[in-house]
């Protein structure tokens, strides 16, 4: 018997070990399971708790809630990271005319590069080297666009996770 045979047996009333325990990372959930209940690090040990005793169940699920708790935890914590550095980002260039400038220079650069595009012909041999450069600018200006507008990684995730609760 290995881990990942037992991962459908365990899916079944604790998912998220289940799907741990029958992946790349198997060995490592199992012994957190095994720990948990008390047993031996081996798929039949556990196995063979499971099989016996009606309360290994429980313990399973009460490792699975806390863990997920600790996940969450640990997002809101990576979350309010990425509040505290972009508010202090803002904070200290508050008073500094170069994130305007840098935003208008890459804005006028970017209107060029796209007029550029439409009116002049690219030579077939400077083609890849043209759109990995205009690429280049274009994530730089929707970064500094980013800047003034508040949008980041973390509110877009908000959206994401928000839409997908509905």
């Amino acid at each position: 018997m290995d881990w990942k045979s037992l991962a459908g047996k365990l899916s079944s009333f604790a998912p998220i070990i289940g799907t741990a325990i029958g992946g790349p990372a198997g060995g490592i959930v199992g012994a957190m399971v095994a720990a948990a209940l008390g047993v031996d690090e081996s798929p039949e040990a556990v196995a063979n708790e499971l099989k016996h005793n009606p309360a290994a169940y429980l313990k399973l699920k009460k490792l699975e809630s806390d863990e997920r708790v600790k996940m969450q935890e640990f997002a809101n914590d990576t979350l309010k990271a990425e509040l505290l550095d972009v508010q202090n980002a803002r904070a200290n260039h508050e008073h500094s005319k170069m994130p305007a400038i840098i935003c208008i220079v890459l804005t006028a650069m970017v209107a060029a590069i796209l007029a550029g595009l439409m009116l002049i012909p690219i030579p077939a041999e400077n083609a890849n080297t043209i759109y990995m450069i205009n690429g280049q600018i274009l994530a730089a200006w929707m970064a500094s666009i980013a800047y003034w507008v508040g949008t980041t990684r973390s509110s877009a995730q908000k959206t994401i996770n928000s839409m997908a609760a509905k």
